[in-house]
């Protein structure tokens, strides 16, 4: 990854937004752009003022902007470079990633009312249908590179994705690669037989490990696969998933944003935005 773009709302948490952006461009050597959108609604009803408007919100959000970069280690500063721009905030930064050939987009979570999220969906949902490339949502601000991820599969060529994105972004980082499976219904007529219940799980998971094995060799390069461990679960997706990040205190999790087919891309979807809404930690998440 050689150009990151930070989306930065000047809200509170920016901050975390550009230590974490600083901290992975430094580490992976590559070029920052930080962009502010003033959103075009705040200056579309004023046509007497929009000049005089535009012109202080975006001098107010440039000096803004600098003071972030201003209050970041000195070695991080440098080549860093930051747009204010007008329009709507999600077709805009897509439009400025794709312009720039961003390899990721990075953003903070944005906290709406329950109602405004139902209706609108947040800055952070729209960012996804509209950009192509992976975007890393940013709660944890740290300098430091990620040293632990945790990696959810539904082999998914979105999850393959996120995953190939991953090891690009924490290329010193240990991988748990999780798949979880929800128990077959025939074993709710089984409850009695433990023996044959214990037979049917471990045969799922010996099947699911060698579907896994098979996958990373056509898309993952040898020397990345020694440092993924796979790791196959039963129950419910969301809370064995939580429960993985938490014991293994993982700084980011991964996750694709469509599933395989059907209605499990839309049940992928859900996934990653019920995740996004209180994430455990960092998130990435891919198309």
């Amino acid at each position: 990854m050689k150009i990151l773009l930070a989306a930065v709302d000047l809200e509170a948490g920016s901050q975390k937004v550009v230590a974490r952006a600083a901290a992975l461009a430094s580490h992976l050597q590559a070029r920052l752009h930080l962009v502010h959108v003033i959103d075009e609604a705040m200056v579309l009803y004023e046509p007497m003022v929009e000049i005089s408007v535009r012109r202080r919100l975006q001098q107010g959000a440039t000096q803004a902007l600098q003071q972030l970069v201003n209050a970041l280690p000195v070695a991080q500063r440098s080549g860093i470079e930051c747009h204010v721009l007008l329009g709507k905030p999600s077709q805009t930064l897509a439009r400025k990633a794709t312009e720039l050939q961003a390899d990721l987009l990075l953003a903070g979570r944005h906290h709406l009312e329950p109602m405004q999220e139902l209706f609108l969906g947040t800055t952070v949902e729209r960012l996804l249908r509209h950009c192509l490339m992976p975007v890393l949502v940013v709660s944890q601000g740290a300098h430091e590179p990620y040293r632990k991820v945790v990696a959810a599969t539904d082999f998914s060529r979105s999850s393959h994705h996120a995953l190939q994105a991953a090891l690009a972004l924490a290329p010193d980082a240990s991988v748990s690669l999780v798949h979880v499976f929800e128990p077959p219904m025939l074993l709710g007529f089984l409850r009695h037989e433990p023996m044959h219940t214990e037979s049917l799980m471990a045969h799922q998971r010996t099947r699911i490990e060698q579907e896994i094995k098979e996958e990373m060799s056509h898309f993952i390069p040898a020397d990345d696969q020694e440092r993924i461990n796979t790791r196959i679960l039963s129950g419910e997706v969301k809370k064995a998933i939580t429960s993985v990040v938490s014991d293994e205190a993982a700084q980011l999790l991964v996750l694709g944003y469509h599933g395989r087919q059907g209605i499990s891309r839309l049940l992928m979807g859900n996934l990653a935005m019920s995740l996004l809404s209180a994430p455990p930690c960092d998130v990435l998440v891919a198309r």
